[in-house]
């Protein structure tokens, strides 16, 4: 029975990038975001490079939509193996000028619905004994960008959550990592492209060393 990789977010860059190098792998993909015409154009794509792939509607920002999602994959696969999440809140507004709310609602998306996931899955990946949890970074977290800062402070906050949950669940053999993505990402940079993006992911979940890959 292959492994199943579960991707919170999947769209056409990175998400697609990780599936078909996870596909490669001997992975079974399934695939989550919000709009289902993309969600198709997504599997037909993988299918076509004989990639098993599921597709299931849901919004990372709504717990009961992820939930919801999840309970549909368990009715397809006893376990998953891996959760990727790949969701970020971009909008270009100076930190000098965002207010209480808008950077509320940003971290729940960028940060907090990670949570989601992880209360979902844990449970069976502690009674496996093994499993991963894969989280999309950024250079932001290090470098902030007062013109995006909302996003510059998600990064910072999904970068310590993923440390903290690694430290959390190290012992109970399940890892958390996160790759810190410190470059623009192109389709035609020789080095900086979605392909090499997902090849670090892969290496991210393969060694389970640290729980950080800054690229």
């Amino acid at each position: 029975m292959s492994k199943v990789i579960v991707i919170i977010g999947a769209g056409k860059g990175i998400s697609l990038a990780v599936a078909e190098k996870f596909g490669k792998e001997g992975f079974s993909v399934v695939l989550i975001s919000r709009r289902e015409e993309k969600l198709e154009e997504l599997q037909k794509i993988l299918t076509q490079k004989n990639i098993p792939t599921q597709i299931y509607v849901g919004d990372a920002g709504d717990s009961d939509s992820i939930k919801d999602a999840f309970d549909r994959i368990w009715e397809q696969h006893e376990h998953i193996d891996v959760v990727h999440y790949n969701v970020a809140k971009r909008k270009k507004v100076n930190i000098a000028e965002e207010t209480a709310d808008g950077l509320t609602r940003d971290f729940k998306i960028n940060v907090a619905s990670v949570m989601t996931a992880v209360n979902l899955v844990l449970p069976d990946m502690e009674k496996k004994g093994e499993g991963a949890i894969l989280i999309s970074g950024g250079g932001y977290a290090l470098v902030p960008n007062p013109d995006l800062g909302s996003l510059s402070i998600g990064k910072a906050g999904i970068r310590n959550l993923a440390h903290s949950l690694h430290l959390a669940l190290k012992p109970r053999n399940i890892f958390v990592g996160t790759l810190t993505i410190c470059n623009h990402i192109e389709k035609e940079n020789e080095k900086y492209n979605f392909q090499n993006v997902a090849e670090q992911f892969w290496k991210l979940y393969s060694d389970k060393k640290d729980f950080e890959i800054q690229f």
